[in-house]
């Protein structure tokens, strides 16, 4: 029983259970019910006073749906503003709502909802999830929670170690013959295999039924003394069973000589300690007990000692006690220590945020936690109700349950309930149900699917309402009620004809049974439908089309299109034999639900070795295996002429070294584009047969290559990451599942979990009848709850258990059939066919036992012969379904689309000016535009782009070095120290790293642990192959961070050691703006105002126009003043002399780090003048500090420092501004 729902009537108060089945306007009712539940509507069926969007809580379950719900809410709230302001017109919902009101009030009320719309940002539409941790941490002391809890989702690593330590504590020990019969018994021989096969039950917390090594422990006990009983007399006990065999004692099948002899062996390689103990039936088919069962009647079996020891073995011998205990209990301890690991590192999984919230609520015994909530929001609407499971159900109650003044609003469809593996529980739903009086509101109108479909569907599912459990089982407590469709007018045409709703295609009963199993129905469904695709799309491309919609009889037709097709599948594997045969036809498709890594694809392997090869371009093993990747595709010809042409040989090697440089100065992403249009990829691949599948993923490969490279060191580092990827065979997280390879027009196969939600103009169901049966395998992890509400594994199977389980698939498998067939607009096929396998009453048809075959028979075996009578009872009188039978030999026509282009109309002309000249700009970006630095280190492979700015200060730093970078560092001679450590950009980059790293840890814990300087140098060094220089560099960095420097202005020298680490900030990024700088103009500035009549290189006369960009290696806070640091790699000679003031302002000078250090004083007035409110440059600006990381030594060598004038970066200042004299 149901009550039919009316928006405007709904009692928007207490607990209401609303029952939406697919297509009937769920989301228009909830954006129905907030358009009351903020203008106040309703009298006593509305809530007691209007609400506003903070207060009005929507919960959903995936970040989809609630920008969905929030959006469309939105759009709802401006609709309705729009008819009470009286300019737009409404439906019948919204003149029933303004109805209510006074229209003297409808200006108010217009008001009210444009304000409610403005105030959709805030409005309380959240995940269960991120809804859970908003409570957490508002109502942190209620719940007795952390205030900076962190959300890590991917707790797979912590997972991982607490299996690892269980493995490690309680199973190394174990003497080798237990720990073997151990992970025999377990099936696992590694912590990770464990940790799989316990996870289903990790957070259900089963008792723990005795200690499982106590346990293993008797039963070796017990092996061991039956082993002794057969070794001490095994000639006799065995010879005796020989005789009786042969004298016809014992039943000759079961004891037949073939296979009594290897048996006999087997036992005496046991007994003589060589061999594994035997398996459960023949230890039973030797023992005494089986020795009696095997006689033949009337006949005395042997007797012997040793056939009584295995008696006595078997009762006590049982496997699965020893293994359902140690799976409890290392279930109970991998869980606990991942817990407590999770509190020391104060993180918390999605499950965690809920389980948290629910027990706060529950520990709250005074219920103030609940108060609180039901204050903050008076209202709770849970979305998709049917996929909740105990916990949250459990929460909402106790928040909402008896609570005067509130309303809990669950809107959800039980027959879309299919979520099981995420936690989804029917039975809550049913319980939820239950509690509101088993009398739902419904909606009883179809939006979605034309009239023939609805009329259809309503008729297979309304056929099976006669069944004793009902069409979704659970004792009819799921009922079918049918819709009314009132969706578009529209119709496919099909060769003239409206098309039926429903299309039912039968396989020819003259198929032989063995071809009809599970495998040959997959394979002749989906040669019969991809065949049925074709024919339609092929009738579509006639002219004039054959297969087309028609929304009204005077309406253009629309012709099917591939785009309009949908495929639904339950698995990836029926997904890849259905596209594998339309790809036969020369149909083009996607798959949608692919949640297979990038890193288990083929291209990750091969960008694996042209990583490697460009990391090391003159090493001939990588570099050959990178050339030989099946991705580059080159000729076998051109690979065999590597090998006899040295020229060539070299060009490769030169080619590569260019892709080396690109990764060092620009990234691994732009050195893997380049390499992809090098050797011309991307045509060659996409015209390759899953072409668009391999460039999509080795661009995906570059993209997530490219974000990793920021956190790793080095190629190297990166190289290894990857390695581990492959290793490893990461679960996909959402930023390495496979992309969509295509979003052209291209036929869509999806499995049925993903499509819900969806909707598809015809939907096709080739493996409807196919299912997959409880198996002992299915439940060796099931567990129940004992008559104490203890959970517990399973109990050994039986055919009750079994039964239950099979249940609950069955009804499972029907609520997917519902949701399937109700993706749909126009049409859907489905494939019906016989398996061929062989039932205890001698039936070859097992189709009752798939949700279909229930919806015909109610679960009883259909004979092959009844079913033709079967599905002519399930359409009845129904004239909208069709029942059509596959041919027997399949059409292999191939898709033929019409190539027959259509002119394009003519471009309109664009005529509005360009403004070509904006860029992101650099300090480093300057000097290459004027030539200040060597032209071999500033090529790029990105010229003339609007993007020339770094991608760190280390690349600065890389790009106004004077070493060419394409050449390998210079080895210093002699005893190592600084003076002789290589010169070049990546012997400078090295420095930097490290120094960047001391000032990330800290400089003072640095400096005050010597073991982790003395770590980090050796890490780094190891890399590079510099382990020679580790003690120099040691060393270095240790009197480095203790050198007092002296800072312009004050007389207080500072070591880097003196700054706390909250008065500093590493590797600082500024972007301002640049409007019109004439670089010319700004260098006469600089040349009058730093170091004036000293000799520089001029800079060239051009504007920069648009941003600045830059990193500053270190701002520091001394002494109440701010400064700016920058290090500096130069190699000026070979000892600190060198780097005396004179030869430091030459170098200054050649490099202009005189306008870099000018710019970054900039950056830094700007940023102070917005932050510290009474900013004044003289009093807070400290200037600018550059250490020649070479020189630098207590007697102030290497150092240089200055205070730009106020004058000058008040009007550099200006200049930026756009405001100041520029020319």
């Amino acid at each position: 029983m149901s009550r039919r729902l009316d928006p405007l009537t709904f009692p928007i108060h207490g607990r209401q259970l609303i029952e939406a089945s697919a297509g009937t306007g769920k989301t228009y009712t909830i954006g129905a019910l907030y358009l009351r539940l903020v203008l106040g509507h309703g009298g006593k069926n509305g809530f007691h006073r209007a609400l506003m969007p903070p207060e009005i809580l929507v919960v959903t379950f995936t970040n989809a749906a609630t920008e969905e719900l929030r959006h469309r809410i939105r759009q709802k709230l401006v609709e309705a503003a729009g008819y009470f302001n009286g300019t737009c017109k409404g439906d019948g919902f919204l003149e029933g709502l303004a109805g209510a009101f006074p229209k003297a009030s409808w200006p108010e009320k217009a008001r009210v909802l444009e304000q409610s719309s403005l105030w959709m940002d805030e409005a309380a539409i959240h995940t269960i999830h991120s809804w859970s941790s908003r409570m957490l941490r508002q109502h942190a002391f209620l719940c007795g929670s952390l205030f900076d809890l962190e959300l890590a989702p991917d707790d797979e690593n912590l997972l991982e170690e607490a299996a690892c330590d269980y493995w490690r504590s309680h199973l190394y020990h174990l003497p080798p013959r237990q720990l073997a019969d151990l992970l025999a018994l377990i099936q696992c021989s590694t912590p990770e295999a464990l940790l799989d096969r316990v996870r289903p039950i990790l957070r259900r917390d089963p008792l723990l039924e005795g200690d499982p090594f106590e346990l293993l422990g008797k039963r070796h006990q017990a092996i061991e003394t039956a082993r002794r009983e057969w070794s001490a007399d095994f000639e006799t006990a065995a010879n005796q069973i020989r005789d009786a065999a042969s004298r016809k004692i014992l039943n000759g099948r079961t004891y037949a000589a073939g296979s009594l002899e290897k048996e006999i062996r087997q036992m005496g390689c046991w007994a003589a300690d060589n061999g594994p103990l035997p398996d459960a039936r023949l230890l039973y088919k030797f023992s005494h007990t089986g020795l009696n069962e095997g006689a033949n009647k009337n006949k005395t079996p042997p007797e012997h000692h040793a056939y009584e020891a295995l008696d006595l073995l078997n009762n006590v011998l049982d496997p699965l006690d020893v293994e359902k205990a140690l799976l409890v209990h290392a279930a109970r301890e991998i869980h606990a220590r991942y817990q407590h690991q999770k509190a020391l590192q104060k993180i918390v999984d999605f499950d965690d945020l809920l389980d948290r919230l629910n027990e706060a609520l529950h520990r709250d015994g005074n219920g103030r936690l609940a108060q609180t909530i039901s204050e903050q929001y008076p209202v709770a609407m849970i979305d998709e109700f049917q996929d909740t499971d105990p916990v949250q159900y459990t929460a909402f109650s106790k928040i909402y349950g008896g609570r005067p003044q509130t309303a809990f609003l669950m809107i959800g469809d039980p027959k879309q309930s299919i979520y099981a593996f995420r936690g989804a529980d029917i039975q809550t739903y049913l319980r939820a149900r239950k509690d509101t009086g088993d009398v739902p509101h419904t909606l009883d109108a179809n939006y979605r699917a034309t009239k023939e479909l609805v009329h259809a569907v309503n008729q297979m599912f309304g056929f099976a309402n006669k069944h004793p459990e009902g069409p979704f089982l659970f004792n009819n407590r799921i009922p079918f009620e049918p819709v009314v469709p009132k969706g578009p007018e529209g119709e496919l045409v099909i060769r003239e004809s409206p098309s039926s709703g429903l299309h039912i295609r039968q396989m020819s009963q003259k198929e032989p049974v063995p071809k009809t199993g599970p495998r040959g129905y997959l394979s002749k469904m989906a040669e019969d439908f991809a065949g049925e695709i074709v024919h339609l799309l092929n009738l579509a491309e006639q002219v004039p089309p054959r297969a087309f919609f028609r929304n009204t009889p005077d309406a253009p037709l629309k012709p099917l299109r591939p785009a309009d097709v949908a495929i639904m599948v339950r698995s990836g594997g029926e997904a890849r034999i259905i596209r594998k045969e339309l790809d036969k036809c020369g149909i083009r498709s996607v798959y949608l639900s692919d949640k297979t890594s990038v890193f288990d694809a083929r291209e990750a392997r091969d960008v694996l070795y042209l990583l490697r090869a460009c990391a090391w371009p003159g090493v001939e093993r990588t570099l050959k295996a990178a050339l030989a990747t099946p991705i580059l595709d080159l000729p076998l010809h051109h690979l065999d002429d590597l090998n006899r042409n040295e020229a060539a040989w070299e060009k490769e090697i030169e080619r590569f070294g260019r892709y080396q440089w690109i990764w060092h100065t620009r990234g691994v992403l732009p050195m893997l584009r380049t390499l992809l249009q090098d050797f011309g990829m991307s045509s060659g691949l996409l015209t390759a047969t899953e072409g668009e599948r391999a460039a999509t993923n080795f661009l995906h490969l570059a993209e997530l290559l490219q974000a990793k490279s920021l956190e790793l060191e080095g190629p190297q580092g990166l190289i290894n990451w990857l390695e581990d990827q492959l290793q490893k065979h990461p679960a996909g997280s959402a930023e390495q599942i496979l992309r969509l390879e295509s979003d052209e027009a291209l036929v869509k196969v999806v499995t049925i979990h993903k499509s819900k939600g969806l909707q598809y103009p015809l939907v096709f169901l080739p493996f409807v009848c196919s299912f997959r049966q409880t198996t002992p395998k299915d439940m060796a992890m099931a567990t129940y709850r004992d008559e104490q509400g203890d959970v517990r594994l399973v109990k050994p199977l039986d055919s009750a258990t079994i039964g239950e389980m099979e249940t609950k698939r069955l009804a499972e498998d029907l609520r997917l059939l519902y949701v399937a067939v109700t993706r749909a607009q126009y049409a859907c096929w489905m494939g019906i066919g016989v398996m061929g396998r062989k039932l205890k009453n001698g039936e070859k048809n097992t189709l009752h036992l798939s949700g279909f075959g229930y919806l015909l028979s109610g679960g009883e075996v259909i004979p092959t012969r009844e079913l033709s009578r079967k599905l002519q009872s399930l359409k009845g009188q129904c004239q909208h379904i069709t029942f059509e039978t596959m041919p027997e030999t399949p059409d292999h026509t191939a898709y033929t689309p019409n190539t027959q282009t259509v002119p394009l109309m003519p471009a309109r002309p664009f005529d509005t000016p360009v403004f070509r000249d904006w860029r992101i700009s650099s300090y480093s970006g300057i000097l290459k535009a004027t030539g200040t630095v060597p032209q071999n280190t500033l090529e790029t492979a990105e010229q003339g782009t609007p993007f020339d700015f770094p991608f760190s200060s280390m690349e600065d730093q890389l790009r106004e070095s004077e070493e060419a970078y394409f050449s390998y560092p210079e080895q210093g001679q002699g005893k190592p120290s600084i003076h002789n450590f290589p010169k070049g950009p990546e012997p400078g980059t090295f420095l930097h790293g490290l120094l960047e790293w001391a000032a990330r840890e800290g400089f003072n814990k640095v400096a005050r642990d010597p073991s982790l300087i003395d770590a980090e140098v050796q890490r780094r060094s190891r890399h590079r192959g510099w382990q020679n220089w580790v003690d120099a560099l040691r060393k270095w960095l240790q009197d480095f961070l203790k050198t007092p420097i002296p800072l312009p202005g004050q007389e207080t020298l500072l070591r880097l050691t003196d700054l706390p680490s909250a008065g500093y900030r590493p590797e600082l990024e500024f972007l301002f703006a640049a409007h019109r700088v004439h670089i010319g103009a700004l260098d006469g500035i600089l040349t009058r105002e730093i170091l004036p009549g000293s000799e520089r290189a001029p800079l060239q006369n051009f504007h920069i126009n648009g941003m600045l960009k830059g990193f500053i290696d270190l701002v520091f806070e001394f002494q109440g003043k701010y400064y700016v640091l920058d290090y500096k790699s130069n190699h000026l000679g070979e000892n600190t002399q060198a780097y005396q003031p004179n030869a430091m302002v030459r170098a200054m000078l050649s490099h202009r780090y005189d306008l870099q250090y000018v710019l970054y004083t900039l950056a830094l007035h700007r940023l102070l003048k917005a932050r510290l409110p009474e900013y004044r440059y003289q009093k807070d600006m400290g200037g600018a500090v550059y250490l020649f990381l070479r020189g630098i030594d207590k007697n102030r060598n290497g150092i240089y420092g200055d205070k730009p004038p106020e004058v000058l970066i008040e009007k550099l200042d200006f200049i930026f501004e756009g405001s100041g004299e520029n020319r």
